[in-house]
């Protein structure tokens, strides 16, 4: 049986993977007014670089650059300490 249901379909052919070769995004009825444009834009935000993600190298990047960005805090955080300690003993 077929209903009869309209649906706001964007189909990418060009994923740029070895592993896809077609992506079809369904869009939630409540955002189905918004323009080609906007929708292509929302589209593009995914990742369509999948295989490199596949492989692990990007997860690895973005683990190495987070420990940097919390070693850096904590250091940050350190040094703050010791110069309030400075001025509470200087005070």
């Amino acid at each position: 049986m077929v209903k009869g249901v309209s649906k706001t379909v964007i189909v990418v052919n060009n994923t740029g993977s070895k592993l896809f070769e077609k992506i079809v995004f369904y869009v939630t009825p409540e955002y189905g007014n918004l323009s080609a444009k906007q929708l292509k834009k929302a589209a593009g935000n995914f990742s369509f670089n999948y295989d490199e993600n596949f492989s692990g190298k990007r997860m690895l990047r973005n683990r190495i650059k987070r420990k940097k960005q919390i070693r850096a805090l904590a250091i940050s955080g350190a040094v703050l300490l010791a110069a309030a300690v400075a001025l509470i003993i200087i005070l």
